[in-house]
């Protein structure tokens, strides 16, 4: 009873701060349409997420906020300093950190609003046995590795941090500069955190809002303008975070397994799998399109069916049924256990399990598709996942890893 009471008053705070916060956009110039509310998705739950939603119908192309420039958080030449010029998100780190010291120079309500955001709830960020264990999760026992690393997706779990040392030059210890850094990875465009855009929840078949401007645009001089599809009173507003009107480094290898190191949640259906060592990837549906699951892949009900974006192979097959059994034997270890046995936070203990099912259906779904196998894949190059994005192999900007060489030859694994 005590824990729910101390959860209301602080979804009770937070909604103090979310109406701070919308107060000072307007009055610093920003407009936020008069028909968005933003609210629990489940009506008074105050422990449900938030969402932004239509309290009137909105028509296509009309316009849902405006922030300006000069709202935005984005790092200056002092956020900067002793910083590569192209390591923009680290002074952005720098710059939302300012930001949320309480009675500091630079505090705004947007900076004391991301403050209050939760911790430490993306896997980078979790606590070392949750990192630990998730990184145990997704490691392959093959003794012949076709990659640099053969493992499930994501790469780079424990990457992060060491990034934030070496070219960051981020202070670990700093309680408030790893908040920051979190929400930078999770919350920003690029350099720029945008206050009430970032509130935008994610969905790849509700979308129905849009940047209304372009891929080249300066955003730093033009600041940030979404308009809508049409859209019902009522209804809640969608951003695609990886397939979004300038998201096209995104677009080809950027998916579930992503989303979930990036933003910490599994995403609703439609999913996208990518298995470099396996050289298969494929988007994951119900094969209804039925839109009513809840976040993961067994609240839909149906049948889930993989759209094969690249001809799978049996050796892939073969190589994904090697890492399913693994993983079968992984949950039979440690799913029995509770959070407190393996010292892991429940806020880090549920979600990893959430992507665990995940990942089983969509290896599942796709070893037991009855679908013409082909070995032409591997012939390819190590374009071989490129199509419709800007990313390509010799770009570093993706976590897809190359074919060693010496196996490219090799007929069999």
């Amino acid at each position: 009873v005590q824990s729910n009471i101390l959860h209301t008053f602080a979804a009770a705070a937070q909604d103090v701060l979310t109406s701070d916060l919308l107060e000072w956009l307007r009055d610093k110039g920003a407009y936020i349409n008069a028909k968005l509310v933003l609210r629990h998705l489940v009506p008074n739950d105050p422990s449900s997420p938030r969402g932004i939603f239509a309290t009137e119908d909105l028509d296509a192309g009309e316009i849902l906020c405006s922030i300006p420039p000069e709202l935005i958080v984005k790092p200056n030449e002092e956020h900067m300093e002793g910083l590569p010029d192209w390591a923009t998100y680290c002074g952005t780190i720098n710059a939302v950190k300012e930001a949320m010291i309480i009675d500091g120079e630079k505090n705004t309500p947007y900076g004391t609003y991301l403050r209050a955001q939760p911790k430490a709830y993306t896997p980078e960020f979790w606590s070392d046995p949750g990192k630990k264990l998730l990184m145990h999760m997704l490691e392959s026992t093959r003794t012949e590795q076709l990659t640099e690393c053969d493992e499930l997706p994501p790469h780079g779990v424990d990457w992060r941090f060491e990034e934030l040392k070496t070219l960051c030059h981020g202070d670990l210890e700093d309680p408030l500069y790893l908040h920051a850094a979190m929400l930078v990875w999770a919350r920003a465009d690029w350099e720029f955190m945008v206050p009430f855009y970032d509130m935008l929840n994610h969905s790849n078949r509700k979308e129905n809002v849009k940047h209304k401007f372009g891929y080249t645009d300066n955003i730093a001089e033009i600041g940030y303008e979404i308009i809508a599809d049409k859209i019902e009173a009522g209804g809640e507003l969608f951003l695609s975070y990886n397939r979004c009107k300038v998201c096209h480094d995104n677009y080809d290898w950027f998916g579930t397994p992503e989303m979930f190191l990036q933003f910490g949640f599994v995403e609703s259906m439609p999913q996208r799998w990518l298995f470099d060592f396996a050289r298969i990837k494929f988007d994951l549906d119900w094969k209804n399109g039925s839109s009513d699951d809840n976040g993961t892949n067994r609240g839909g009900g149906g049948e889930l069916v993989a759209n094969f974006l690249v001809p799978p192979s049996s050796k892939g097959i073969r190589l994904l049924q090697e890492e399913l059994t693994r993983l079968e034997s992984f949950a039979a270890t440690y799913r029995g256990k509770s959070f407190e046995d393996e010292g892991i936070p429940k806020h880090e203990w549920e979600p990893l399990w959430q992507y665990y099912d995940a990942l089983q259906d969509a290896l599942s779904v796709v070893i037991q598709s009855d679908v013409a196998l082909s070995d032409d894949v591997w012939a390819l190059d190590d374009n071989w996942w490129v199509k419709d994005g800007t990313q390509t192999a010799e770009d570093e900007d993706h976590y897809v890893l190359p074919t060693k060489s010496e196996n490219m030859a090799q007929r069999d694994f």
